[in-house]
């Protein structure tokens, strides 16, 4: 099963974008997001398979990498 990028709602709804895009193994989490389009500083949170990780993580293959926004308010 390859790696996959999955959005949170709030995320996909802030970008107009998909639910889920295909990960490249052996890439970054950081270089995932700018592939799919989405500026890394939009992220806040990145958990791997139910760990959190930074946006660093080297992704591997069957990975499930769950992105969360940056959320304001006020």
């Amino acid at each position: 099963m390859p790696a996959t990028l999955r959005l949170t709602a709030s995320l996909k709804k802030m970008l107009n974008l998909q639910d889920e895009y295909p990960a490249e193994v052996g890439e970054s989490v950081r270089a995932a997001l700018i592939r799919v389009g989405i500026k890394p500083e939009l992220v806040a949170m990145v958990s791997v398979n139910g760990t959190m990780e930074t946006k660093d993580y080297i992704i591997k293959d069957e990975d499930v990498v769950r992105l969360l926004a940056v959320i304001g308010g006020g």
